[in-house]
């Protein structure tokens, strides 16, 4: 016969057991849950993060830190991001939750218009704070292609000196996965000649473009804001000429590597 303890822990042993399995599934599954669909940025902060344009190989995510603003929690992909800083903004806090600085805050600098920045593959769960007076704009372009020379990828990129009125042409990056060229058409001027017979890419403007197309090409106008972009398949880019009053500058961004497979999630 049991005594009274034989079968207080006999009774106890199932509860005991089903504790334990619960523990070990949230350990387990912790560092590969799904976030919350209530940390999606566009849903936590509409007004801070607005969807641009998207397709298999990019989506770019217009940015807006109104000043001292503050924004909770939130995830970002773990892609490869290229970062363009639109106007001069002051210093921006992010706690993360999860990334580079652990849960440490980390303290983004002062940016500079019509400067860049390159993050390679970093998942991003944070807080953010705008600790300036200023706000902060900028694109978040997001590769959504194979990523080649990895290592490569990472850098800061700054609007160099140059003669005024006058066109500008540089690539300032390149790996396997894109080339980045800075361009400047000089006020009514053509633009310097840019070949994209083999890769398509994404022109931002980084400052009012107006363009004409030269010629009989038949291209058509290529007009757009700061921070508007356009996507261009292979062949499409054609000779332009500025037809604004002052210099139009902008990047183009050749995606040179293809789509990455995307993951298929077995559950669904």
């Amino acid at each position: 016969m049991l005594n009274t303890t034989d079968r207080y822990h006999r009774a106890a042993r199932p509860v005991r057991l089903l504790a334990l399995a619960l523990a070990c599934a949230s350990l387990l599954a912790g560092p590969f849950a799904k976030k919350s669909p209530a940390q999606d940025p566009f849903t936590v902060a509409p007004q801070a993060y607005k969807l641009r344009f998207e397709n298999d190989r990019v989506r770019v995510v217009r940015v807006h830190y109104a000043p001292r603003e503050k924004l909770p929690v939130h995830n970002h992909p773990d892609k490869a991001t290229i970062f363009v800083y639109l106007n001069d903004s002051g210093p921006v806090r992010f706690r993360h939750k999860e990334g580079f600085s652990g849960s440490f805050p980390a303290t983004r600098p002062p940016t500079k218009a019509r400067a860049y920045r390159l993050a390679g593959i970093q998942p991003e769960n944070h807080e953010v704070e705008n600790l300036s007076d200023l706000p902060s704009d900028f694109l978040q372009i997001i590769l959504k292609t194979e990523m080649v020379e990895a290592s490569k990828f990472r850098g800061r990129f700054f609007p160099e000196d140059r003669e005024p009125d006058s066109n500008y042409r540089k690539v300032e990056f390149e790996n396997g996965q894109v080339r980045i060229t800075r361009i400047v058409c000089a006020a009514r001027a053509k633009c310097d000649p840019l070949e994209l017979s083999t890769y398509p890419a994404l022109t931002v403007a980084l400052s009012p473009v107006d363009l004409k197309a030269e010629g009989k090409s038949g291209a058509s106008p290529l007009k757009l804001s700061l921070g508007e972009t356009r996507w261009f398949e292979p062949g499409q880019w054609k000779a332009y000429r500025n037809a604004g009053k002052a210099e139009a500058e902008f990047m183009i961004i050749e995606f040179i590597s293809k789509p990455a497979a995307q993951v298929v999630d077995s559950k669904k």
